[in-house]
C-alpha cells in the first residue's frame, strides 16, 4: 500500500512539475511532415519458422494397481 501511495505521489510531482516549465522550453509540436522515425514508417518482417525434427515430450501418467499400489507409466508423445 505505500508503495502504490508513494508512486501516486511521484506522478503528481512529474505533473506539477511539467506544468511549471515554460513554454519555451517545452517540446516543439510535431508538423505536418512526418520524420522517418514515425509508426507509419515501420517496417514489417514475416519470419518464418522452421522446424527442425519432432518436438517430443516425456508424458507421466501415474495409477493405482492392482494391490493399490502406484503404478507409473511413462510414455514419448511427438507432434
Amino acid at each position: 500500500m505505500k508503495k502504490i501511495a508513494f508512486g501516486f505521489a511521484g506522478a503528481l510531482a512529474l505533473g506539477l512539475a511539467s506544468f511549471a516549465v515554460p513554454a519555451s522550453a517545452a517540446a516543439p509540436a510535431p508538423s505536418g511532415i512526418s520524420s522517418s522515425t514515425d509508426i507509419s514508417a515501420a517496417r514489417y518482417v514475416r519470419r518464418t519458422v522452421v522446424r527442425r525434427g519432432p518436438v517430443c515430450s516425456t508424458r507421466t501418467v501415474v495409477r493405482r494397481g492392482p494391490m493399490g499400489r502406484r503404478v507409473v507409466t511413462k510414455t514419448r508423445v511427438c507432434r
